[in-house]
């Protein structure tokens, strides 16, 4: 194994180039200076910004100001941080962005409100075009003026919430600090502490007697403190149903998809369609079965490969040249500036000693669309070099195209051109191999993508809304409701052909992501969206990549649903996420005639 190298022994030209952001600490500090000390113009402009059509656009353009240089403060302080987390010059850097935040948070907290509370009419009339770019974010807050309280209300409520809020702290330091998952027995039958970390390779090991000891210590031991959590969890449904009721919203569901102007009858019928085609993941699970030559095919065979993976290793300059080549099926401006990406100082590649680990993408209006990589070589390395950049361009595209005040886009869209790309170049690669071993690799990996993504997130989707309408309905979500209605739909996503093992009950205590409630849907709605986008770009639907580019250039200047229209999607049917499903069968059809062929 290669000794990992020191930060500064990296080449410059496998470094992302941050210093076009800022030089040195010296130039970050004169922006951050001007931030503390504007602060105090910020402050007036609140206190005045709904006096006149003048204050109101004084204090929206400032604000707009501001918010640009803390983002682009944020993107340099936290990517220098993450080059070598042990570096405390960058430590700090870090937390006095924090602070700034807060500081900004604070000073412009009661806009939104007041704006709410304001006579409709006298904000509308304020938009004018000088204040046009504005325009959908305002009328956005209007939308929810019927869900806002009274301003003490709002007051008490605010702040009642750092209280209110605390269980998904108290979760966090519960289950990565205080819980002890206890010990198993590895390959070699040695004594190993078990933790969340290990756990996802021994449940992939090849000797089943380790997949199935670690899949028993581990729920055991969220056993042993399931009241706990549930109670946690049990305040976050009780928080969230006082929330939705007190606001004038029919369900809690409601009160987190309304912001986004998202119907609840979207999220339904994605549950719908999913539990009208479980039939697909019944045969998967049948098909793995008989593969590793089991009797009874438990949860605890479902994570390991029956596949030997693609071993190769592919150089970084060669995994350039394959995602170059996979996504050369867009028009030649998005190539163009993938291009720029691999020559301008976008990415960084290799991991390096106190580099922080996995990939991202960042950035800001007024920086590059930043790639974080820890590139080996590894085939999965090439499809997150693809992914990654998928975000990356699509951050480009919006903040070239948009103002400011329009050029984010929301959470909804954030995962379709990274998966996107992950699919095109899964096609790519299909194609362009030979072996048996090779294909039946790469299709498993897609077969996998929808298992954990669009049949296990939707499970998850199904949960928190049978937890969140128990709880709206008055009921109190107790260990023992919360534990049986999860093994039940275990019971339905399995099917009867797999043995659903009582432990995997006490699951649905270990998904962190339920703390931030209704957000895993996404993860589903996304990848059905990408495999329509993937499949019309490979299949040249005419006009299509036109209107694709289209959407990546449109930001947040509208609600999802209705960018969406751009590329001609409507989620309120089911189209989409069925179109999803028959890729997921065909792609199921394939690996079965391969793999059986002699």
């Amino acid at each position: 194994m290669d000794k990992l190298k020191e930060r500064s022994e990296v080449s410059a030209s496998d470094k992302w180039q941050i210093e076009k952001i800022y030089k040195n600490i010296e130039e970050f500090n004169k922006d951050y200076t001007w931030v503390e000390e504007s602060f105090n113009t910020l402050k007036q402009l609140v206190k005045k910004f709904l006096n006149s059509k003048e204050d109101f656009s004084a204090f929206f353009k400032f604000d707009s100001k501001i918010s640009r240089v803390i983002e682009k403060l944020s993107v340099y302080a936290n990517c220098k941080e993450d080059e070598d987390t042990a570096n405390t010059t960058y430590q700090e850097l870090s937390s006095k962005i924090q602070n700034l935040y807060a500081k900004y948070s604070e000073i412009t907290s009661s806009v939104v409100p007041n704006i709410i509370k304001e006579d409709e009419n006298k904000i509308l009339s304020y938009i004018d075009e000088d204040l046009e770019s504005y325009r959908h974010m305002i009328t956005s807050i209007l939308r929810q003026k019927k869900h806002c309280l009274s301003s003490d209300n709002e007051k008490l409520l605010a702040a009642f919430s750092p209280v209110l809020g605390s269980a998904s702290d108290t979760y966090s330091y519960l289950t990565n600090a205080d819980m002890k998952l206890g010990t198993i027995h590895d390959e070699e039958n040695k004594e190993v502490e078990l933790n969340e970390s290990n756990f996802s390779r021994y449940i992939r090991s090849k000797d089943r007697r380790v997949r199935k000891e670690s899949f028993e210590k581990l729920y055991e031991s969220y056993a042993g403190v399931k009241n706990t959590i549930a109670s946690l969890y049990g305040s976050i449904l009780k928080y969230d149903s006082i929330n939705a009721k007190l606001r004038g919203y029919t369900s809690s569901l409601e009160s987190y998809l309304n912001p986004n102007n998202i119907p609840t009858a979207l999220y339904n019928n994605l549950i719908k369609t999913i539990n009208d085609n479980l039939e697909p993941l019944y045969e998967y699970f049948e098909l793995k079965k008989k593969m590793l030559g089991l009797d009874e095919f438990h949860l605890y065979d479902g994570y390991v490969s029956t596949i030997k993976s693609i071993d190769k290793k592919y150089s970084y300059e060669e995994a350039k040249s394959i995602v170059l080549d996979a996504l050369k099926i867009y028009n030649d401006e998005y190539i163009k500036k993938l291009v720029e990406a691999f020559n301008n100082g976008w990415i960084d590649i290799y991991p390096n000693k106190g580099k922080k680990s996995g990939a991202y993408s960042t950035g800001s209006y007024d920086t590059l669309p930043y790639v974080l990589l820890n590139y080996t070589g590894e085939y999965n390395d090439v499809s997150t070099l693809a992914h990654e950049l998928g975000h990356s361009m699509h951050t480009y595209f919006s903040t070239s195209n948009q103002p400011y005040e329009t050029s984010s886009y929301v959470i909804f869209l954030a995962e379709i051109a990274s998966t996107t790309n992950e699919l095109i170049l899964s096609d790519y690669m299909y194609k362009k191999a030979t072996a048996k071993e090779e294909k039946l690799a790469i299709l498993n990996e897609r077969l996998d993508l929808f298992k954990a993504t669009l049949y296990r997130q939707t499970m998850f989707a199904e949960f928190e809304k049978n937890a969140h309408d128990y709880v709206d309905s008055g009921n109190i979500a107790t260990c023992e409701y919360l534990n049986s209605m999860y093994y039940d739909l275990n019971k339905k996503y399995f099917g009867d052909k797999v043995v659903v093992d009582k432990d995997i009950a006490n699951e649905w205590s270990r998904i962190p992501h339920f703390y931030t409630p209704f957000y895993v849907y996404q993860y589903a709605t996304s990848l059905s969206i990408a495999c329509y986008v993937a499949q019309n770009l490979i299949n040249q639907t005419p006009g299509f990549k036109e209107k694709y580019l289209k959407l990546l250039k449109s930001g947040g200047k509208d609600y999802p649903l209705e960018l969406l229209k751009i590329i001609d999607i409507n989620l309120e049917d089911n189209k989409v996420f069925e179109s999803a499903i028959d890729l997921f069968k065909e792609t199921l059809e394939e690996f079965k005639n391969i793999y059986l062929e002699k």
